[in-house]
């Protein structure tokens, strides 16, 4: 009668360890991760010496990711084995954006490097830099976009109004998408506001201070085709 109850106790013993493995594996199973996509876009006019963005856009399955590790561009001419790498700057909506100017005509690979969340990502751009058209050949008519930048004096702690009057052409450009990218000097960390439009192609809004020191200010404008930006420097006092 004792062997009996002691061989009940074990089978018993055991079917709830097979049972406690089993809900480990499914909760091991259920904590994989959702796979990380990116993609990259340029934002400018590809053309010779002309400074353009390199943008990325992270998800995480339906989620936008802005707090990646790390982001970096890579830059590389078809056929060389020289490369720059690129760090690119946070600026909302799961996308990461870093300046360059492609300086020569040719092919270009471009691989934005992204990690985050103990993933890592690589997706590829191929980029072509045309040849300049000869001299007396038919070319598209260009475009001319001229940006002037205001703004008040600035003190720290304070707010300051900025402003961008942008023209097309000769002619205001109305209802562009237009933002002033501010960042102090040898800092990686910038911030971006939105201008508003007052109908007349002059665009406003404050933008605030909290330390003294020296910024750089980037007026982005965007409209269909166009992409244009200014860089310009501040004193904060």
């Amino acid at each position: 009668m004792k062997k009996i109850y002691m061989c009940s106790a074990l089978l018993f013993m055991l079917a709830g360890c097979q049972q406690t493995e089993m809900q480990e594996d499914k909760e091991v199973n259920s904590a994989v991760p959702e796979s990380m996509e990116a993609s990259i876009a340029i934002k400018g006019t590809l053309d010779e010496g002309k400074e353009v963005i390199l943008e990325t856009t992270v998800k995480q399955g339906s989620q936008l990711v802005n707090e990646a590790d790390e982001v970096l561009f890579e830059v590389r001419k078809s056929g060389h084995d020289k490369r720059d790498m690129l760090e690119a700057k946070n600026t909302g909506s799961g996308k990461y954006q870093v300046m360059h100017t492609f300086t020569e005509q040719g092919k270009y690979i471009v691989v934005a490097h992204v990690t985050a969340k103990g993933l890592h990502v690589m997706p590829e751009k191929e980029v072509v830099i045309p040849e300049h058209e000869a001299q007396g050949a038919s070319v598209h008519p260009s475009t001319d976009v001229s940006i002037e930048f205001q703004s008040n004096p600035v003190k720290a702690g304070s707010s300051s109004m900025f402003a961008a009057t942008v023209e097309l052409d000769g002619k205001p450009l109305t209802n562009a998408d237009v933002n002033f990218e501010v960042w102090k000097d040898g800092s990686e960390e910038s911030h971006f506001t939105k201008a508003e439009d007052d109908g007349n192609g002059r665009y406003e809004n404050k933008v605030s201070f909290v330390e003294a020191g020296t910024y750089k200010v980037q007026v982005h404008v965007e409209k269909d085709e166009v992409h244009e930006h200014q860089l310009q420097t501040i004193q904060v006092n």
